[in-house]
C-alpha cells in the first residue's frame, strides 16, 4: 500500500480529523493534505492570505463606584502544568482580597505541539494540540483581551511574547499609547517611559506566570529558565480612579508576600513586617512634602511596613553649592534670595531629617552617594575666598578632611562628620565608597544594598544595564527612574518631580523598593496623595 492509500484510509477512519491522520502516521499535516489533494479529497485549499479592519479593541472597566477594585494579573504557558503551591496561594489571596483573576496565555515550542506561533483563540485547526492545565483554562477567554482596567492603566492580554525574550518590554513603549501597560509574560520586568511634565510617567509592566519551567534546552530557553519568575501582579484602583500596582513573587515553597500580608500553605498571615525599604532618591532640600508625609509622617508607610532596614541614597541634596549651578550667577542669587545658600544650614536641615525618620526598630543607612559627595567635591575645586557665606564651614570641613589625610584616616567620610555635627541620631550608619551591604542572604549571595548606582563596573557607563551585569541581585537608585531589570531593582526618587535640571520629558516617579524576609521585591509607586488604595 502506498502512503497516499495509508493516508486516505486514515482520513476515512479518522473522519476527516488531519491531526490525527498526522499522529497515526508519523507525518506532518502538511505532507497528509498534499496526499489528500492528490487523490482528489480532503480539505479544500485555501490562499494564504488574510486581515481585518479594525484594531484591536481594548475593553472598558468601570471604575469602582465605592471602596476597592483590585485584580491579580498573571500568564499560563501551553502544554505546561501550573506550580500547583503557587496557584494555590493566588488563588487564597484573591478571595482574601475580593480580587478577579486575569491569566493570560501565551504559547512556546509550538513544533511540538501544534502550528508554529499561534495564540491561543487563533488558529482553530490547532486547539486540541494547544492544551492548557484544568485549573487556568476558566480563566483564559475573558483573560486573552486587552481590557483598560483603570483609567491609563491598559491589561495587554492579548499578547503573545516569546517566554525566551530577554527585554519582554522592549518595543512596547508606545503600544499602549500614553496609557501604563501590564503584558503577560514568563519573566518580570518594569521600565518607566519618559512623558511629558505634569503627565504623570508612563509605566509598563510583566506579570510573571504561574506554569513551570517549560523550556527547549537551548541558549535561549536555559537562559530564560533562569529568570522565570512565579507569581503575577496585584493591581488596585479607588473610586476616583487612580490605581497601584505591584508585584506579587512567590518564592521556592509559593509563599506570596505583599506588603503586610502573606500567603502560605494556603492560608493568609496580616500585619507582617518587611526586611528593608530601598527608598527614592532623597535629596532633602528637594523633597517632596506629600512624600515626605507618605513615607515618614505618622502612619506613613515606614510605620505601616516596619522594615528592619531603611536605606537613603542621595540624601544631601547639596543645593547651596551644587557644582552644576556653581557658576550659573542666576540661579546663585536666586538661593540667596530664598535663604537657601549656606551649606551648613542645608546640612542641619539634612541631619534633622535623620532625627525625623528615625525609629528605634529600624536601622537607618546611608548609601555613599553622587550627591553627598558633592560636599567633598566642593571642598576640593572651589575657593572659600570667594564665598563669605561659607567660609567658616568649608575650612572647618577642610581641616578635618587634611587632619585625616594626615593620620591615614581612610575611614574618615566628611558626610558623615558633617552631619553628626549637627546632631544626626548616633545610630545611623553611613556607607563608605563600595562599601558592601547584603540583605537576605540565601544560595546565590543575597541582595546587594550597598551601590546607588552612579559608579559603573570598570568605568563603563552607569546604567541599571551595566549594573544587572553584575549577575547579583541588588537595589539601587541615582537614575529616578524605576525598573526591573534581571535581579536589578531600581527606586525612583522622593524629591519633587521638577526641580530645574531635569528639563524635558521626564521617567520620574516617587517609587520604593520594598524588600521581603524571604528576599522577594516590589516596587510601590505614590501618587495623588497615596502609596495604596
Amino acid at each position: 500500500m502506498t502512503m497516499r492509500d495509508r493516508v486516505v484510509k486514515a482520513y476515512e477512519r479518522h473522519a476527516g480529523n488531519v491531526s490525527a491522520v498526522s499522529r497515526e502516521l508519523g507525518i506532518n499535516r502538511s505532507t497528509v493534505r498534499h496526499h489528500l489533494r492528490k487523490a482528489g479529497i480532503g480539505p479544500e485549499d485555501k490562499p494564504l492570505a488574510g486581515g481585518k479592519l479594525e484594531a484591536t479593541k481594548v475593553e472598558q472597566r468601570p471604575v469602582p463606584r465605592t471602596g476597592v477594585k483590585r485584580y491579580i494579573l498573571t500568564s499560563a504557558q501551553n502544554n505546561t502544568y501550573v506550580n500547583e503551591a503557587v496557584w494555590a496561594n493566588l488563588m487564597v489571596l484573591a478571595e482574601h482580597y475580593g480580587a478577579e483573576v486575569l491569566c493570560a496565555s501565551y504559547s512556546y515550542n509550538i513544533n511540538a505541539y501544534g502550528k508554529l506561533a499561534v495564540k491561543r483563540g487563533t488558529a482553530k485547526s490547532v486547539e486540541e494540540e494547544l492544551w492548557f492545565d484544568d485549573r487556568v483554562k476558566p480563566f483564559l477567554e475573558r483573560s486573552d483581551q486587552n481590557i483598560e482596567l483603570a483609567p491609563g492603566l491598559v491589561w495587554c492580554g492579548r499578547m503573545n511574547t516569546m517566554p525566551t525574550a530577554v527585554r519582554p518590554l522592549s518595543g512596547f513603549e508606545t503600544y499602549t499609547g500614553r496609557k501604563s501597560g501590564i503584558f503577560p509574560h514568563a519573566k518580570l520586568a518594569m521600565e518607566s517611559v519618559a512623558s511629558g511634565k505634569g503627565e504623570g510617567t508612563k509605566m509598563n509592566y510583566t506579570t510573571g506566570t504561574v506554569t513551570q519551567r517549560n523550556y527547549i534546552q537551548k541558549k535561549a530557553g536555559l537562559r530564560a529558565e533562569h529568570y522565570h519568575s512565579y507569581g503575577g501582579l496585584v493591581v488596585e484602583v479607588d473610586a476616583e480612579g487612580r490605581w497601584f500596582v505591584r508585584q506579587l513573587v512567590a518564592d521556592d515553597d509559593g509563599t506570596i508576600q505583599d506588603l503586610d500580608v502573606m500567603v502560605s500553605d494556603g492560608k493568609v498571615k496580616t500585619g507582617q513586617t518587611v526586611e528593608a525599604i530601598t527608598w527614592g532618591d532623597v535629596h532633602v532640600a528637594s523633597l517632596d512634602p506629600e512624600v515626605r508625609r507618605l513615607s515618614w509622617g505618622p502612619g506613613g508607610m515606614l510605620d505601616a511596613l516596619k522594615p528592619r532596614f531603611q536605606f537613603l541614597h542621595d540624601l544631601l541634596d547639596f543645593r547651596a553649592r551644587n557644582h552644576h549651578d556653581r557658576n550659573d550667577p542666576h540661579k546663585r542669587f536666586a538661593l540667596w534670595l530664598e535663604g537657601r545658600d549656606r551649606v551648613s544650614d542645608e546640612v542641619a536641615d539634612t541631619a534633622r531629617f535623620l532625627n525625623e525618620v528615625h525609629r528605634d526598630w529600624c536601622h537607618t543607612v546611608v548609601v555613599d552617594s553622587n550627591h553627598d559627595n558633592a560636599l567633598l567635591r566642593w571642598l576640593k575645586e572651589t575657593d572659600w575666598r570667594a564665598d563669605p557665606p561659607n567660609a567658616e564651614f568649608y575650612l572647618e570641613a577642610q581641616l578635618q578632611v587634611l587632619q585625616a589625610i594626615r593620620e591615614g584616616d581612610a575611614w574618615f567620610h566628611v558626610v558623615e562628620w558633617a552631619l553628626r555635627r549637627a546632631d544626626a541620631p548616633s545610630g545611623t550608619r553611613f556607607l563608605r565608597e563600595d562599601e558592601s551591604f547584603v540583605i537576605c542572604r540565601d544560595r546565590d549571595g543575597g541582595i546587594e544594598c550597598g551601590m546607588h548606582g552612579h559608579l559603573g563596573p570598570h568605568g563603563t557607563r552607569r546604567t541599571p544595564l551595566a549594573l544587572s551585569r553584575m549577575g547579583r541581585k541588588a537595589n539601587t537608585g541615582h537614575t529616578h527612574s524605576a525598573g526591573i531589570l534581571d535581579g536589578m531593582y531600581v527606586a525612583g526618587c522622593s524629591t519633587k518631580l521638577d526641580v530645574g535640571y531635569n528639563k524635558g520629558p521626564s521617567s520620574w516617579s516617587h517609587s520604593h523598593i520594598v524588600t521581603y524576609p524571604n528576599g522577594k521585591r516590589a516596587i510601590v509607586t505614590m501618587w495623588d496623595g497615596k502609596w495604596r488604595a
